[in-house]
């Protein structure tokens, strides 16, 4: 929002865009106020690029101020590795969003903070465990690809080898300019916003590795 009383855009939703929902996901035993949700969010998220922002997938934390975003394709355990934040880090941990944040991106111009280069924000769609702030938002210091393993082991990445992994999680529109735009916008994530790769178990030695690498803690 750009003030109390402007909204940034609008939408609704018709029984037609319910339908869809129901077709994509496969199955007809989904209620309708279900898939009126996911219909809200497609209809948002085709609208996102025009203003600059994009959805993500991902579970998002606020730690000492920064956004971080742990993305992985669903069920491989990025849930799994902010619950082991939480656990070992307590209360300096926030969950922004457990499962789609909002990406805004903004002006790089002369006066703009560096460090705020992307915003991670809240969103309603929070994922099955229901994780979400409010309003929470926070400059996104990094993002973490989360794979299973053994080694404990967290390293950044180049762009290049970064980009196969991400664009699976960026919603992507159907509209051709709003997703030459959602690309310009991946451009801008992979070259302002470190990159992480994660190999880990469910350990507290996982978080150390996440940690120390992310925010260089030791």
């Amino acid at each position: 929002m750009t003030s109390q009383t402007m909204p940034d855009c609008t939408i609704s939703v018709t029984r037609q865009m319910i339908e869809r929902e129901r077709a994509d996901a496969d199955s007809g035993s989904w209620p309708d106020d279900y898939l009126e949700t996911l219909a809200v969010l497609r209809a948002i998220a085709e609208r996102l690029p025009a203003l600059n922002r994009t959805v993500f997938h991902g579970a998002t934390i606020a730690y000492k101020g920064r956004a971080y975003v742990f993305t992985a394709p669903s069920g491989t355990g990025k849930s799994t590795h902010i619950r082991l934040w939480r656990r070992y880090l307590g209360s300096k941990v926030q969950v922004i969003n457990g499962d789609k944040p909002i990406l805004e991106f903004v002006d790089s111009g002369a006066d703009a903070d560096a460090d705020a280069a992307v915003i991670a924000h809240a969103t309603p769609w929070a994922g099955k465990e229901g994780w979400q702030t409010a309003q929470a938002h926070a400059p996104l210091g990094g993002i973490c690809i989360v794979t299973r393993g053994t080694r404990n082991i967290c390293r950044r990445i180049d762009p290049q080898t970064a980009l196969p992994w991400l664009m699976p999680q960026i919603y992507m529109p159907n509209d051709s300019a709003a997703a030459i735009h959602t690309l310009d916008l991946m451009d801008r994530l992979i070259r302002n916003v470190p990159v992480y790769l994660l190999d880990c178990d469910i350990s507290e030695a996982a978080v150390h590795a996440s940690r120390s690498a992310m925010c260089g803690e030791g």
